[in-house]
């Protein structure tokens, strides 16, 4: 079932990772891999809805991080719920996770819009979700069965939102430049898998940056990594990726650019065959019985 605006039921990408390898930022600069053009089809992100793909433009302008940000245009052409999507799946190492990204909205008496989090990509049920009204610029936050009405935003200024999601303790939470505007249970649907920046292209459009994906229940696994109890090796690679680790290795999982997962190897093997891997930059996911980490590997 397809996502409908404000209804019920509505990657892996070249990314910068934090020196402790828990915060994934995509801030559509160069060194990420994205290109100044339509983003559709760049790491991963994907439109539907019938959005004309250049009305998502990754541009040299209008950036908090960096020098290039996300924006999307409207000309009024669509009239109905759609967006741009991206798999974020294999980002979210653990239960509890963090997510957050600079936004603004053009204008009032156009589009609305809204950001979410879905649980899946089959039926796209909410796990969290935000929301601007087009009449009045309100803010709308999506608790565990609907959406209520919180504060009225200003057209044409940035906001930083954070959404943070606790599947330890069924909790979710929403922010807007650093204040919590809700604090509450999780819904029924509890997953990180894709998010969505959706409008109904009614002529205004709105722009994004710096978005931060940030493991909350493995903050202590980065100080364990940072003082070198994971080494991966070559780097680049060819043919045999060694893993060195003082834990026993429970799973190895390997990712594309796009978030597909291409390889998993289950067992204490600490060298994993990649030479039938095609030429590219992955994320090598090692899971062992002490923590979880993440290293991103080029493959030559």
């Amino acid at each position: 079932m397809k996502k409908t605006l404000f209804s019920l039921i509505t990657i892996l990408s070249l990314c910068v990772l934090s020196i402790k390898a828990q915060t994934t930022k995509i801030s559509f600069e160069t060194s990420e891999g994205y290109s100044v053009g339509s983003l559709s089809g760049q790491q991963g992100w994907t439109v539907w809805g019938g959005l004309p793909v250049a009305n998502p433009q990754v541009v040299n302008a209008n950036a908090t991080d960096g020098v290039n940000s996300f924006t999307m245009g409207s000309n009024g052409e669509v009239n109905q719920s759609c967006g741009i999507e991206k798999n974020i799946s294999s980002l979210v190492t653990g239960n509890d996770v963090e997510i957050s990204f600079d936004y603004k909205f053009d204008n009032i008496n156009g589009s609305d819009y809204q950001m979410a989090v879905y649980n899946d990509n089959v039926d796209y049920y909410y796990t969290a979700a935000l929301g601007v009204s087009y009449i009045d610029g309100t803010l709308s936050y999506r608790n565990a069965t609907s959406f209520v009405n919180g504060p009225v935003l200003t057209p044409n200024k940035w906001y930083n939102f954070k959404i943070r999601i606790k599947k330890s303790n069924s909790t979710l939470e929403y922010f807007v430049d650093g204040t919590s505007i809700y604090s509450g249970a999780l819904g029924t649907y509890k997953n990180v898998h894709t998010i969505d920046f959706v409008y109904d292209d009614y002529g205004t459009g709105f722009k994004v940056d710096n978005i931060l994906v940030t493991n909350l229940s493995n903050l202590s696994t980065g100080e364990i990594a940072e003082k070198g109890n994971l080494v991966v090796s070559p780097n680049p690679v060819t043919e045999k990726l060694n893993i060195e680790t003082e834990g026993k290795i429970i799973s190895v999982s390997i990712y594309d650019f796009k978030g597909s997962l291409v390889k998993t190897i289950s067992g204490a093997n600490k060298t994993v065959d990649v030479s039938d891997l095609s030429v590219g930059n992955y994320l090598v996911k090692v899971k062992t019985d002490k923590a979880e980490f993440t290293k991103k590997v080029i493959k030559k």
